[in-house]
C-alpha cells in the first residue's frame, strides 16, 4: 500500500507537471506580433457594424464587388474591433494568447486521473497545430467552441448520467449538456465554422448509434440518449438565430470547401485549403524534432494507433471519429486544429483504457517490473519538458519565427508586414481616385484605408472576374493598354503594393515599376511602394512627393534585435532587384551580423553574388540557407534553379525533386523538373513530369498563359527527343490553337522547325513571333 500510494502521488505530481507546462507553453506560443491576412477586413466589418448599427447583407468593403450578397457572421469582427479600439494591437495579441491557453485548458478537462497525464502530453503536442488558429479572425472561436462541443459530448458519451465515477470524480451529466446551445447561438453569430460542431453532434449521435448494435452496452446508449435530446435539439435549433437565417448555411459549407468548385481559392495560392502532401521528404519531417510543425506528424501517428486500439477494442465509433479527422486534415491544413483536438480528448481516453487493461492482464509482470513502471512517467515527462523548453526558448528568441514564420515576433503588437507607413502617407496626402492593390493587401488595405477607400480584393471570396482582373494587371507592365483600360474603368488613380521578403510581389518587377512613364512613385519604404497615375491633375503630389528608386534612402529603426533582422531583411530584398548591389551587400552583411539564422538574407545575398558571378559565394551561402530550412520547396526550388540556370543539371534534380515532394501545389515544381530531364535527356521522365504539373494545375483559374506555353514547349521537346516528330508538331500546334497571340509558342514552333530542318515554316513562326513580342 505504501508503495502504491507513492505511485499514485508520482504519478500525480507528473500530470501536474504536464498540465502547467502544457498551458505555459500555449502562453508563449500564442504571444506573438499579430499578422493575419484576413485579420483586416475582419475588423473594417466590425467599425463599419459600429458605426451604422447595421448588419450587412451586401458587400460594403470592396468597390469592385460593391452590393454583392455577402453572408458572414459579423459580430466577431465587432468583437476584435472593440479589443482594439480599447488596447490596439497589443490588445489582439493577449486575446489571442487568451483564446489559446483557453483552447488547451479546456482539451485538458480529463474525467479522470488516469487521462489526464496522458492528454497533458498529447496537448504539449498539439500547441503548436492550435496555435496556427488562434490569429485575430473570426476561426479562432471555431476551434475554441469545437473543443468545448468535443470535451463536453465525449465525456457524456464515455461518463454516462452517472454522478460519481469509480474513483469519486463527477461525471458530466445532462445538465452539463445544455451549455452547447447558448455556444451554438453564440457561435453561429460568430464565424461560419459552426458547421464543425453540428458535425460533433452528428459525431456523437454516430457514435452511439454504433454502439447500439453491441446487447450489452444498449441500454446506457438508450438513457443518455434520452437525457441529451432536449439539449441536442435545441442546439441546432440555436442554429436558426442568426442574422441570415437558412442561407448561413450555404455560406458556412462554401468556407467548408463544399462543393469544391465554391472556394475562394480559385485565385492565389490560399495556404489554409492545401492538402498534405504524402510523401517520403515531408513524411521526414517528423524526424525534426525542434520544428514545431513536425508535430502534426506525431498526432498522425497517435491517430493511427488510436485507430488500431479502438478497432480491436471494439469502439467502432471512435475508429470513425479519428479517421474522418485524420481525413480532413490531410485533405486542407485548415482542419488540423480540429484534428489535433480530437486527438487529445478520444486518444487520451482510449490509450489510458488500452494502457490500464494491458497493465490488469499483465499483474505479474507489472509486479516483477513495478520500480520500472513507477520512473517510465517521470523519464516520458522529462523528456517532454525538454522538448517543451527548447521549444519555449526558440519562442521567446524568435529563433523559431526566424526560421519558419518571418511575418511574426515574440511579443505583442502589430507585425512588420503590414505597410502602415504607406497607408498613413495615402490618407494623411487624400491621394485621389481608386486604389488597386494585390489580394495579400486586401485586408490591410480595408481596415487601415476603409471608409475613405475601398479595397480592390481581399480575402473574403469575389467573383472569378475580378480574381481575373487583378492577375491580367499584375502580369502587364503598367504602361501597357492593359493598364491604361482597366484605370480608366476602374478609376484606378493609386497603385499600393507590398514588397516584404514574403507574401510581397515579385521583386524583379520593382525596377520596371519605377521607371513606368505612365504612373510615378511618390513613396517607397522596404516593405511598399505607392504609385500614381501620370496625369496633370495628379501633377502636384508628383512633383511634391516623387521618388527616385536608385537614391532613396532606407533608415534602420530604433528598435529591437528582432525588428532589425526585420528591417535589414527586406532592406536588402528591396536593393538587389533596383541593382542597387553595394548598398545591398552593406545592409545584408550588417544584418546578418545580427541575425545570422535569418534564411532569407542568405538567400539574397546568394542572388547577389550570382549577379557578380561569384557562383562559389552563392551556392555557399543558398546551402546555408537551405540547412537552416531544410523542408521549405521555396529555398529548395531555388536551390535547384541555381543550379539549372549554370548548367548542372545534374546537381539541380535532387533538389526540385525534393521541391516537388514538400510543395503543396507543386505546379512550377513539375514544370521545371520536366525541363530538367529533357535537358538531361531522359524524355520519358519529363513527359510525366508534366503530366503532374498538368494535374496540380486542374481547376486553377490564376495560371498565366506562360505555364501552358511552357508545357507545350517542353512536351513538344520530349517527344522530338524520342523520335516522334508527329507527336512533337501536334503539341505545339494544339497550344497555340488555345492561346494564338502567345509569342513563346511561336517562338517554340519556330526552334521546332529548325531543329528538323524546315527553314520556311521557321522562318514564319519566327516573324509571328517578333510581330506578338512588338
Amino acid at each position: 500500500m505504501e508503495n502504491g500510494g507513492r505511485f499514485r502521488l508520482t504519478r500525480r505530481r507528473v500530470n501536474l507537471a504536464l498540465i502547467i507546462l502544457a498551458l505555459l507553453y500555449a502562453f508563449f506560443a500564442g504571444l506573438h506580433t499579430v499578422f493575419d491576412l484576413d485579420m483586416g477586413w475582419h475588423l473594417a466589418t466590425g467599425r463599419y457594424v459600429v458605426q451604422h448599427h447595421v448588419i450587412p447583407h451586401t458587400d460594403v468593403l470592396s468597390y469592385t464587388s460593391a452590393g454583392m450578397e455577402w453572408i458572414y457572421p459579423p459580430f466577431a469582427g465587432v468583437l476584435l474591433y472593440g479589443v482594439f479600439s480599447a488596447w490596439g494591437h497589443a490588445g489582439l495579441s493577449w486575446f489571442c494568447t487568451l483564446g489559446l491557453v483557453a483552447m488547451v485548458a479546456c482539451l485538458l478537462r480529463s474525467p479522470s486521473r488516469k487521462e489526464s497525464g496522458i492528454a497533458a502530453g498529447l496537448a504539449i503536442i498539439a500547441v503548436p497545430g492550435l496555435a496556427q488558429r488562434a490569429t485575430p479572425r473570426a476561426d479562432l472561436f471555431t476551434t475554441l467552441f469545437f473543443a468545448v462541443f468535443l470535451v463536453r459530448l465525449w465525456r457524456f458519451h464515455r461518463s454516462g448520467a452517472v454522478v460519481p465515477d469509480s474513483q469519486g470524480e463527477p461525471c458530466p451529466g445532462p445538465s452539463r449538456l445544455w451549455i452547447l446551445p447558448l455556444l451554438m447561438l453564440l457561435w453561429v453569430n460568430l464565424h461560419p465554422g459552426f458547421i464543425a460542431g453540428l458535425g460533433v453532434l452528428s459525431a456523437y449521435l454516430l457514435i452511439e448509434g454504433l454502439d447500439l448494435l453491441f446487447l450489452s452496452r444498449r441500454p446506457a446508449v438508450l438513457e443518455r440518449l434520452k437525457q441529451a435530446g432536449p439539449p441536442l435539439a435545441a442546439t441546432v435549433v440555436a442554429t436558426l438565430f442568426n442574422p441570415y437565417g437558412l442561407r448561413i448555411f450555404k455560406a458556412s459549407l462554401r468556407l467548408a470547401g463544399l462543393p469544391r468548385s465554391s472556394l475562394p481559392g480559385t485565385g492565389p495560392d490560399v495556404v489554409e485549403l492545401l492538402t498534405v502532401r504524402l510523401t517520403l521528404p515531408s513524411l521526414a519531417q517528423a524526424l525534426d524534432w525542434r520544428d514545431p510543425l513536425s508535430s502534426y506528424w506525431w498526432l498522425a501517428f497517435v491517430a493511427v494507433v488510436v485507430i488500431a486500439l479502438a478497432l480491436w477494442r471494439r469502439q467502432f465509433g471512435a475508429v470513425l471519429l479519428m479517421a474522418a479527422a485524420l481525413y480532413v486534415s490531410i485533405q486542407h491544413l485548415r482542419y488540423q486544429a480540429l484534428f489535433a483536438c480530437v486527438v487529445v480528448v478520444v486518444g487520451s481516453t482510449i490509450l489510458a483504457e488500452g494502457l490500464q487493461e494491458k497493465k490488469q492482464s499483465e499483474a505479474k509482470f507489472v509486479a516483477k517490473w513495478s520500480g520500472i513502471l513507477r520512473v517510465m512517467p517521470v523519464i516520458a515527462a522529462s523528456l517532454l519538458c525538454l522538448l517543451t523548453c527548447v521549444r519555449i526558448a526558440d519562442l521567446a528568441s524568435n529563433r523559431f519565427y526566424h526560421m519558419f514564420s518571418f511575418e511574426m515576433r515574440f511579443g505583442t503588437g502589430e507585425s512588420w508586414w503590414f505597410p502602415e507607413r504607406a497607408a498613413a502617407f495615402i490618407q494623411r496626402e487624400h491621394l485621389p481616385g481608386n486604389i488597386f492593390h494585390p489580394y495579400n493587401l486586401g485586408g490591410f488595405a480595408a481596415w487601415r484605408l476603409g471608409p475613405t477607400y475601398g479595397d480592390f480584393i481581399d480575402g473574403r471570396g469575389v467573383s472569378s472576374t475580378v480574381w481575373a482582373e487583378q492577375k491580367n494587371l499584375l502580369s502587364s507592365s503598367l504602361d501597357s493598354p492593359v493598364w491604361e483600360a482597366e484605370s480608366d474603368r476602374r478609376n484606378l488613380n493609386v497603385v499600393f503594393l507590398p514588397l516584404g521578403r514574403s507574401y510581397g510581389i515579385e521583386t524583379q518587377v520593382l525596377l520596371s515599376l519605377c521607371q513606368s512613364r505612365q504612373w510615378r512613385p511618390v513613396y517607397l519604404d522596404e516593405v511598399s511602394i505607392v504609385l500614381l497615375r501620370n496625369r496633370h491633375e495628379n501633377q502636384p503630389w508628383i512633383d511634391k512627393y516623387e521618388v527616385n528608386c536608385q537614391t532613396q534612402n532606407f533608415a534602420p529603426p530604433h528598435a529591437s534585435r528582432g525588428n532589425l533582422c526585420d528591417f535589414y531583411a527586406n532592406a536588402g530584398h528591396v536593393l538587389l532587384p533596383l541593382r542597387r548591389l553595394s548598398e545591398a551587400q552593406d545592409v545584408l552583411n550588417h544584418g546578418l551580423a545580427i541575425c545570422p539564422e535569418e534564411p532569407t538574407m542568405r538567400l539574397s545575398l546568394a542572388l547577389l553574388y550570382n549577379s557578380q558571378h561569384r557562383l562559389g559565394d552563392a551556392e555557399r551561402e543558398l546551402k546555408i540557407s537551405l540547412s537552416q530550412r531544410k523542408y521549405d520547396p521555396w529555398l529548395l526550388y531555388n536551390v535547384g534553379q541555381f543550379y539549372d540556370v549554370h548548367g548542372r543539371y545534374a546537381d539541380a534534380r535532387p533538389y526540385i525533386y525534393r521541391a516537388t515532394q514538400l510543395s503543396g501545389i507543386p505546379i512550377k515544381e513539375y514544370t521545371e523538373l520536366g525541363s530538367i530531364d529533357v535537358k538531361l535527356r531522359h524524355p520519358g521522365e519529363a513527359l510525366i513530369d508534366y503530366d503532374k504539373a498538368e494535374k496540380a494545375a486542374q481547376g486553377r483559374q490564376d495560371l498565366d498563359p506562360e505555364f501552358f506555353a511552357q508545357l507545350a514547349e517542353g512536351r513538344s521537346a520530349a517527344y522530338l527527343e524520342l523520335g516522334d516528330q508527329q507527336r512533337a508538331l501536334e503539341v505545339l500546334q494544339e497550344a497555340i490553337r488555345r492561346a494564338p497571340n502567345d509569342a513563346s509558342l511561336w517562338q517554340a514552333l519556330g526552334d521546332f522547325y529548325d531543329a528538323i530542318g524546315q527553314p520556311q515554316p521557321a522562318g514564319q513562326a519566327h516573324q509571328r513571333a517578333r510581330a506578338l513580342s512588338n
